[in-house]
């Protein structure tokens, strides 16, 4: 993949907030530059092992991060480039943007107002319908009344989806939803994350199998224009139905470049955006289920498709004008082996999927979200800490 030219002068340095796979993906792309990395996250990271990575810093994972990212930031490296990768980092540089910007560091485009709105499941709903992209119908619900009159209003089975994911991950782990088959489940699993304090929006599920969920990636300049589109599908996700995609492929899907770009557009994206929709078998149509304006986990199926994302927003903040993308390669598959089997499990308990199907499924050239041999380390410790907690769970009390 060909590297985007940074110029002849000594290059700025790189702040990296968080995200783990995604902050290794991300130095990687940045290390093709000779680019400096600051990198920001927990003690067992992969990012921490990565040759990639010139300085790792550990500010921890728990409650407060984000005012650990900001303490390390007061005295951190004048006129870098900070660039987030997580939630918790989006929801920092978008609340203090102004403070780093006086501080002297330097962000990319954004609108950090539609930001902090695409965090918040209502309000990006609403910016949605703004656009006139279809959605799911779905209801705020703070109450065991206002889950009554979900449940009167929208047709089970219903999620529950947090209003914000990533404190709702801070309690659930790798679950994104929660589903009721019934005005009493409903209630009761709504009663359990009301005194976790995380609020919930109640949701229609959109039906069709996995593999009917899409993404579009874009970056859109200052007037709006894209540097690149891009589009993937999920083959399978683990947890099944509502998870991380455990197999993708990159493709063309000229419809869903339509809408995204629809969407990003009119609800005022500028800077990284992804969108995620899922085409509903019942009408046909793209339903919008999220959108991220930051890197994510498949930044490294991106990366081989041949599209440099940290690059481009790297030098969009810095003022330079990378040019546009004209393309990028389809087919390419990323595999995530150990949520896969875990995924096939799954899927073959529920009559959907056959172990010949899912082993003739994964015929192709195969990449992996962190395996290298030019940088193995993170792979190697990403593992070696599922293997600790696999250990720890097995051990007696």
């Amino acid at each position: 993949m060909a590297a985007v030219s940074v110029g002849t002068t000594a290059p700025v340095p790189a702040v990296l907030l968080g995200g783990e796979d995604i902050a290794v993906s991300a130095a990687r792309s940045l290390a093709a530059l000779g680019i400096e990395t600051h990198a920001l996250g927990d003690t067992w990271d992969p990012q921490r092992f990565s040759r990639s990575v010139t300085h790792f810093v550990d500010v921890g994972s728990k409650a407060g991060v984000e005012e650990r990212y900001m303490e390390w930031l007061r005295d951190g490296p004048r006129g870098a480039v900070v660039i987030p990768c997580y939630d918790d980092a989006l929801e920092t540089v978008a609340r203090n943007h102004a403070q780093l910007a006086e501080w002297g560091y330097r962000l990319s485009e954004a609108d950090h107002d539609v930001n902090l709105a695409m965090m918040h499941k209502v309000r990006s709903l609403e910016l949605c319908a703004r656009a006139g992209v279809p959605a799911p119908r779905a209801v705020s619900v703070d109450s065991r009344a206002e889950a009554e009159r979900a449940a009167a209003e929208l047709e089970f089975p219903l999620a529950l989806k947090p209003i914000h994911s990533h404190l709702f991950q801070r309690e659930f782990g790798e679950t994104k939803l929660l589903v009721a088959d019934s005005p009493d489940q409903l209630a009761a699993t709504l009663e359990r994350t009301l005194a976790l304090g995380i609020h919930m929006l109640v949701t229609e599920l959109v039906p069709g199998w996995d593999d009917q969920i899409v993404t579009y990636y874009t970056y859109l300049d200052d007037a709006g224009e894209p540097l690149y589109q891009f589009t993937k599908r999920k083959l399978r996700q683990w947890p099944v139905h509502f998870g991380l995609a455990c197999y993708q492929v990159t493709t063309w899907e000229p419809d869903l470049a339509e809408v995204g770009l629809r969407f990003c557009r009119g609800t005022g994206i500028r800077g990284i955006g992804t969108v995620e929709f899922k085409r509903d078998p019942r009408d046909g149509q793209l339903k919008f289920i999220e959108c991220n304006p930051r890197l994510t986990g498949s930044n490294e199926i991106v990366r081989r498709a041949g599209i440099e994302i940290p690059q481009i927003a790297y030098l969009r903040a810095l003022g330079q004008a990378p040019a546009r993308v004209p393309g990028y390669r389809t087919g390419v598959h990323q595999w995530y082996p150990a949520e896969d089997l875990k995924a096939l499990r799954a899927y073959r308990a529920a009559g959907e999927m056959t172990t010949g199907a899912w082993a003739r499924s994964l015929l192709h050239r195969q990449h992996f979200p962190m395996l290298g041999t030019e940088d193995p380390w993170p792979s190697l410790a990403s593992f070696g800490v599922r293997l600790a907690k696999v250990v720890r769970r097995r051990l007696p009390r």
